[in-house]
């Protein structure tokens, strides 16, 4: 009969490395250790365990900035963060385009890449007719990239101004930049990534309200 001596760090590191990875090698660990349990027992136990560990982490605050390459400052660039954020999504995408330029281009065409190998993508845009820079993405809008729009009302200067990234429920951007060369590299703009599942889906939460009071019409 397997022994029941598990390591428990090495139990913890698989929770943590399924949650990432979408693996279920705990649940396996758990139950060649404790045959006599269910396989959902095992599932609940390592979802319970999952569950103390995320809540004991303390979320993750960090400064992102845009700024001139002579300008040195102990954080990490813009458009550093935007691209591993976009290039290692797994799960889901939202993302929010006051305006969106050709500079961003190969951005675009790494959310497309990954929209169909199935990351779902929730891309929120300002006045699209206005903007031709989005035209590449409504060609391949589609099952797993939704494209929502904010269309002006009756007062003209009102628009969608967030500029928000937040991926795989976890990790989030909240910046002054815009998709743009300088809002990436020329400008000088602040913002924040924070890892953390409650933030995350506190985002992901006010733009789903913003759908369902139809602010954002689906395209």
């Amino acid at each position: 009969m397997p022994g029941r001596d598990i390591n428990k760090e090495i139990l913890i590191n698989t929770i943590k490395s399924d949650y990432s990875n979408g693996t279920t090698k705990s649940v396996e660990i758990l139950k060649r250790n404790y045959p006599e349990l269910s396989q959902q027992k095992c599932e609940s136990i390592i979802e319970l365990i999952n569950e103390a560990i995320t809540s004991n982490e303390a979320d993750k605050v960090s400064i992102v900035v845009t700024a001139p390459p002579s300008f040195a400052i102990n954080a990490r660039t813009t458009m550093s963060v935007v691209q591993s954020m976009i290039s290692g999504a797994e799960r889901n995408i939202i993302i929010t385009g006051y305006s969106l330029s050709s500079y961003f281009s190969d951005l675009v065409d790494i959310i497309i890449d990954k929209s169909q190998h199935g990351v779902f993508v929730k891309f929120f845009v300002n006045d699209i007719d206005k903007q031709q820079g989005f035209d590449k993405l409504l060609r391949y809008k589609g099952r797993f990239l939704n494209m929502y729009n904010y269309k002006q009302s009756d007062d003209k200067m009102s628009a969608l101004h967030a500029k928000v990234l937040s991926v795989d429920g976890y990790s989030t951007l909240i910046t002054s930049a815009n998709l743009s060369y300088h809002g990436q590299q020329g400008n000088i703009e602040l913002g924040t990534k924070i890892d953390s599942k409650t933030v995350a889906k506190q985002i992901d939460d006010i733009f789903t309200k913003l759908i369902f009071s139809k602010v954002f019409v689906q395209l």
